[in-house]
């Protein structure tokens, strides 16, 4: 027979009002969010056996993993694996956090599709870079190689146009070097930014004929 025991006390913290310290059998046992004593009905007198003890208590680490992922995610949106990363950092075990990670993309709190696209978006915009370069940066975040391909796809179609933009941007800082200088300094530029040697190629050929002769990408 499963030994009982009794629920002695349920009070409010001071310092966290929707947040209440549970003893059992005079002893203070553990702190648990409102929602949980709700859900489990808890009441001063209550008997309560170990089976019981073990559901309570997953079930408010299962509302603390939640609420540390929110207060993550408040800030921005994040990846899976950075939301994944910050559970294992708080020391949540890996069934509640997969559980959690669940229940955020039921709710749609993540999508690496929508981050993935906003990520590229904002770099084009902001600080234009190339596929391979963005590709690394999105790979670094965790992000599936069939959702970064997706969002890179989506995003950019017309990688000619990003380097002519950028290019056009960075021309004054090189304008007091010889031509050749400026001209190979803005090619390296350009695939350091991750864009495409074919694709900075065409793009100097066409807007800062001749092209400099160079043996290699790196």
């Amino acid at each position: 027979m499963l030994r009982q025991k009794t629920i002695t006390k349920i009070e409010a913290q001071k310092r966290r009002p929707h947040r209440y310290s549970v003893f059992i059998d005079d002893k203070f046992a553990f702190g648990l969010d409102d929602e949980v004593v709700a859900k489990f009905e808890l009441k001063k007198g209550q008997d309560v056996n170990e089976p019981t003890l073990k559901k309570i208590l997953l079930r408010e680490s299962e509302n603390k993993a939640k609420e540390t992922a929110l207060r993550f995610l408040s800030f921005r949106r994040r990846t899976e694996k950075e939301i994944k990363d910050k559970l294992k950092q708080k020391g949540f075990d890996e069934n509640i956090l997969k559980r959690t990670v669940e229940k955020l993309k039921e709710y749609d709190l993540i999508n690496d599709l929508e981050f993935a696209t906003a990520w590229v978006k904002e770099r084009l915009e902001y600080k234009p870079r190339g596929k391979k370069l963005l590709r690394q940066e999105l790979w670094k975040k965790g992000i599936k190689k069939e959702i970064i391909d997706q969002a890179l796809n989506e995003s950019c179609q017309n990688e000619d146009k990003s380097v002519l933009d950028l290019l056009e941007k960075i021309k004054s800082r090189y304008k007091n070097l010889e031509p050749q200088v400026a001209r190979r300094r803005m090619y390296g530029f350009l695939l350091r930014r991750g864009f495409s040697y074919e694709t900075v190629k065409t793009v100097m050929k066409q807007s800062l004929s001749p092209l400099p002769r160079v043996e290699n990408e790196g």
